[in-house]
C-alpha cells in the first residue's frame, strides 16, 4: 500500500515541525511519519510522559505541556509548522478535565504560535462536533456545529474548534482545522481495548440493526492528510473532513474486529434506547463509586456507535489532494498480528 502523499512534500525537506501530543496515539505517528518526509520535527511531550521511543529515535524532545505557557513558548521558538494533536479524548471525565485541556490548552497553543511567530497551525478537531447524527445523511464542512450538545468532549471540542478558526490570519497565524472520525489502527490504547474485552467476553451487542454508517479514520491517512493540510497554500484559514472515504457499517466492523480477535462476533442486538439507558446506568454506577476508571458502557460510546452519517471528504480530495491508501480491509488485517499479541 503507497503511503506518498505526493511530489510537494519532496520540496519540503528541513521545514521545522512542532508536535503537540507527540507521545500519543495520533501524535507518535504523524511525528514519524514528518521525520520520514525530512521535516525538522521537535516533540513536545510531558515530564511524565513515557519518551523512552522519542529518545532512541532521537527527536528533539522539548518538555512541557500544552497547560504550561512558558514551556510552549520554549517548544515553539523557531517552529514553521505546529500541529496540535494534543487533548483529552474520552468518553469519561469532568467538565473541568476537558475544558482545560481542549479549550484552555488549545488558547494556549495559539497564543504561543503568535508568540513565536509559527507559520501556520494545523488543529486536530472531531467529526464528533457535529453531534453524531443518525439520520443517514451526507454532511460536509458547510454543516454547522452541534446546538445542543450532551457530553463534555463534544462540548469541548467545539469550543476548541472555535478558537481556532477566529485566530486565523491575527498576528500572521495561518490555521487549518482537520475534523477526523474515529481514529484507529495499530497501537490503539482507548476505544479498541475496550470493544475488544466486550467482545472476548461476550458482552458487545449490536445496537438496532447495526446498518449505521461510521465515519473511521486510519491512522496512516490522517497523518497523509494532515501533512498535505500543513503544505497546501490555500488551505490556510479552511476546515477539511478526513475520513478513510468509505462506508462502514457497524456490524461489518464489529465483526472483522471479532475475527481479528479469532472471537465470535456478537450474538444479540438492542433497541438504541436500550443500550443507551444500560449505558446511563453503568455511568451512574461508576459515580456511586467514584472510580477513575470509565464505565464499560457509556453514553456516548453509544451515540458514537450509533451515529449515522455519510461525512463527505470531497473538499479534501479537491483542495488537498487528499487521498486515502489504506482501505478499511487492509487496516483491520495489520491489527491481526496486535491482537493476537493482546490476547495472550
Amino acid at each position: 500500500m503507497s503511503t506518498d502523499v505526493g511530489p510537494t512534500i519532496a520540496l519540503v525537506t528541513g521545514t521545522s515541525a512542532l508536535v503537540s501530543g507527540a507521545t500519543g496515539f495520533l501524535g507518535g505517528h504523524l511525528l514519524a511519519k514528518l521525520r520520514e518526509k525530512g521535516f525538522q520535527v521537535r516533540a513536545l511531550a510531558r515530564q511524565t510522559s513515557d519518551i523512552a521511543g522519542l529518545v532512541h529515535s532521537g527527536v528533539d524532545i522539548s518538555e512541557g505541556d500544552i497547560s504550561d505557557r512558558q514551556s510552549l513558548q520554549r517548544a515553539m521558538a523557531g517552529q514553521q509548522l505546529v500541529f496540535h494533536t494534543a487533548g483529552k479524548v474520552s468518553d469519561w471525565g469532568s467538565r473541568q478535565e476537558f475544558w482545560q485541556a481542549n479549550v484552555q490548552g488549545t488558547a494556549n497553543v495559539i497564543n504561543a504560535c503568535r508568540d513565536a511567530g509559527v507559520k501556520r497551525l494545523i488543529h486536530v478537531s472531531s467529526l464528533t462536533v457535529l453531534g453524531l447524527p443518525r439520520s443517514g445523511t451526507r454532511v460536509d464542512e458547510k454543516t454547522p456545529c452541534a446546538d445542543s450538545m450532551r457530553d463534555f468532549y463534544t462540548s469541548s471540542k467545539i469550543a476548541g474548534e472555535k478558537l481556532v478558526r477566529e485566530a486565523h490570519g491575527r498576528g500572521g497565524l495561518e490555521t487549518v482545522v482537520i475534523r477526523p472520525g474515529v481514529i484507529w489502527g495499530p497501537g490503539d490504547t482507548t476505544i479498541f481495548p475496550r470493544l475488544a474485552a466486550l467482545l472476548r467476553r461476550r458482552r458487545l451487542v449490536f445496537v438496532g440493526r447495526a446498518a449505521n454508517h461510521l465515519g473511521l479514520s486510519h491512522l496512516e491517512n490522517l497523518s497523509h492528510g494532515l501533512i498535505l493540510a500543513a503544505l497546501t497554500p490555500p488551505a490556510a484559514g479552511q476546515i477539511y473532513h478526513m475520513t478513510d472515504g468509505e462506508e462502514v457499517t457497524a456490524r461489518a466492523a464489529f465483526c472483522a474486529l471479532a475475527a481479528a480477535l479469532g472471537v465470535a462476533p456478537p450474538r444479540f442486538a438492542l433497541p438504541f434506547p436500550v443500550v443507551y439507558f444500560l449505558a446511563a446506568l453503568l455511568e451512574l454506577i461508576a459515580r456511586l463509586k467514584n472510580t477513575s476508571a470509565p464505565p464499560a458502557l457509556s453514553r456516548y460510546g453509544v451515540r458514537l456507535v450509533a451515529c449515522d452519517c455519510r461525512y463527505d471528504i470531497s473538499k479534501a480530495q479537491n483542495e488537498l489532494g487528499y487521498r486515502p491508501s489504506v482501505t478499511f480491509r487492509q487496516g483491520i488485517a495489520a491489527l491481526i498480528p496486535r491482537a493476537a499479541r493482546n490476547h495472550e
